[in-house]
């Protein structure tokens, strides 16, 4: 027994050694390379001194941009007076604004802060623009009826041409005159509401004239000379925002005004005949088609 096993022995040693030369050895796979992808480079940081030059021209634009909206309203008729004496405050801001652009040394906070006042400044303009013309030439109507009534009245009342019984009718009537006086102070009012003050308003002068005692005719005559007399001088000022009037019409104007001057005290005058009336009524259309002959020239 002992003998077969150490004859098998070497047999079996050379089958195994066979098994390991012959049998390829196990080598492990190496982990796949990741994929790369190409990168782009961060974008160059934009240095202070180029903000602040960027900022400074933005501010430079916007700057003349609220000068020429200004202007452009203005002569479009969209500015009325107190929004020209606005504009007057704001224009010595824009020109401290460019003082500060122009000047070295400027730092970003302070482009910064230069840029929300221009913003604040063409946000003013763009509320100032709105304004309509016909509707300024409405209220400014307005305003005047509203004021002649009660001159009217007045001044029938102090010549004694307002019976005593009238007096409490009247005084009815100045009450609807102050609510119509705080319809036209207020803002936002429109065109359509401009036009109803201004029928209410003829009425209530249409009632004074009934109370006076002398002949509605010649007191209408008065009234109407009143309003055309201060119309000259109001489509004179409306050429002048529109830079329609040079130094020559001006010139020619002034001698306009003198004229107007002498038919002043006529027009505020009582007792004024009807013949005498319409004199002035034909004298002052002379003075209004001079001044419409500069507007349009």
């Amino acid at each position: 027994m002992k003998f077969r096993y150490a004859a098998a022995l070497p047999v079996i040693l050379s089958v195994l050694l066979a098994g390991c030369v012959a049998g390829p050895a196990y080598q492990p796979q190496p982990a796949p390379a990741p994929t790369v992808y190409p990168t782009q480079p961060p974008p160059p940081r934009v240095s202070v001194y180029e903000e602040i030059r960027l900022c400074r021209a933005d501010n430079q634009r916007a700057h003349t941009e609220v000068l020429d909206n200004y202007e452009r309203a203005r002569r479009a008729g969209r500015i009325s007076p107190s929004e020209a004496q606005e504009f007057n405050a704001m224009d010595a801001q824009l020109r401290n604004v460019a003082f500060q652009l122009g000047r070295d040394g400027l730092n970003l906070p302070e482009c910064q802060y230069i840029s929300s006042e221009l913003a604040r400044m063409r946000d003013a303009l763009y509320r100032m623009s709105r304004r309509d013309p016909a509707l300024a030439r409405c209220m400014a109507d307005n305003r005047w009826a509203h004021q002649d009534v009660t001159e009217m009245y007045e001044s029938a009342r102090r010549n004694g041409q307002i019976h005593p019984g009238e007096a409490q009718r009247f005084r009815t009537m100045e009450a609807r005159l102050q609510s119509l006086r705080s319809e036209l102070a207020r803002d936002g009012i429109s065109y359509q509401d401009c036009q109803r003050i201004g029928g209410t308003i003829a009425r209530e002068r249409d009632e004074v004239i009934r109370m006076v005692r002398y002949e509605s005719v010649a007191a209408r005559c008065m009234a109407d000379n009143r309003r055309a007399h201060w119309m000259v001088y109001e489509v004179y000022n409306d050429g002048v925002r529109a830079g329609r009037i040079d130094s020559r019409e001006g010139q020619r104007f002034r001698e306009v005004d003198e004229r107007l001057k002498r038919f002043q005290t006529m027009i505020k005058r009582d007792g004024v005949s009807l013949d005498e009336c319409q004199r002035v009524s034909r004298a002052i259309a002379q003075e209004r088609a001079i001044v419409d002959s500069m507007i349009r020239n």
